[in-house]
């Protein structure tokens, strides 16, 4: 038992490595999204600055300063570029229309893990490229910040929920190429409800209150929301908020583990 877990560790470390060495092979891309991803932070700074400039006296707007926005829609910007998107689910499409899956499902790996490690690699080598050096910048010039441990525990859980909640939605609309023609709809669909209702436009927190209530217990909040609230320390994202988080990730995942069955029964009874 234990040398089969070592061979099936060893493959999927394997597997990351080899996405982060892709990633950095395609460093002029990764550079060049994030010049792009700079560009639209101006924006959004100019953009935010006035708005509160038009706002209140204060400095505030709802429950935010405007460095606590300022730093979420920076991060929200940063937040696209590093964790799974519309990109893995175009992946898996291609992959089921011209029929590679097959030599996958030959591998010694699950199908999904497999595609899990893959998107992990991913994520690491673009978050090293582009996500550290831009925490690097924000922490010390921009946003400078004392990272305790109760802080930097509730950052890595809402991070790692992030990951594995925005993984399983683009899984499950790339594995639905088994059952429809084409699944750029469910992407714009996703994308859709990730921008109104999962917080990456802005703050949940600045929503109107009857749209906020409703919307905080959403599962698609937990893929922008909850981690950007919490590295801004809104004081929405509370104990129940990363409890619900933790829960829509577990329900998600076993959505993908019995869309997979489904799915791959229908490849073998097509003749596979």
């Amino acid at each position: 038992m234990r040398p089969t877990l070592r061979r099936v560790r060893q493959t999927h470390l394997a597997i990351v490595t080899l996405q982060i060495k892709l990633a950095f092979h395609y460093r002029t891309r990764a550079f060049a999204q994030g010049v792009g991803a700079l560009l639209l932070i101006g924006l959004q700074a100019a953009l935010w600055t006035a708005v509160y400039a038009n706002g209140s006296t204060s400095g505030r707007a709802g429950w935010l300063t405007l460095r606590q926005t300022l730093v979420y829609a920076a991060a929200g910007t940063i937040w696209v570029l590093c964790l799974p998107g519309l990109t893995l689910a175009r992946q898996l499409e291609r992959k089921i229309r011209d029929g590679r899956i097959v030599t996958e499902l030959l591998l010694p790996t699950g199908f999904l893990p497999q595609w899990f490690s893959t998107a992990l690699g991913r994520s690491l080598g673009i978050t090293v490229l582009v996500g550290m050096p831009a925490v690097l910048v924000g922490g010390v010039l921009l946003y400078p910040f004392s990272l305790d441990l109760a802080y930097a525990g509730r950052l890595a859980l809402t991070t790692a929920v992030a990951f594995v909640v925005l993984f399983d939605f683009s899984y499950l609309i790339g594995l639905s190429a088994f059952f429809i023609r084409r699944v750029d709809g469910l992407n714009e669909v996703q994308e859709a409800l990730l921008l109104l209702l999962g917080g990456s436009m802005m703050p949940i927190s600045l929503y109107p209150e009857a749209l906020r209530d409703a919307v905080l217990w959403a599962p698609f909040v937990h893929g922008f929301y909850t981690p950007l609230g919490t590295l801004v320390r809104d004081p929405f994202v509370d104990g129940r908020l990363l409890v619900a988080g933790v829960l829509w990730a577990a329900v998600l995942t076993l959505a993908s583990v019995l869309a997979t069955r489904i799915a791959l029964r229908k490849l073998v009874i097509a003749g596979g």
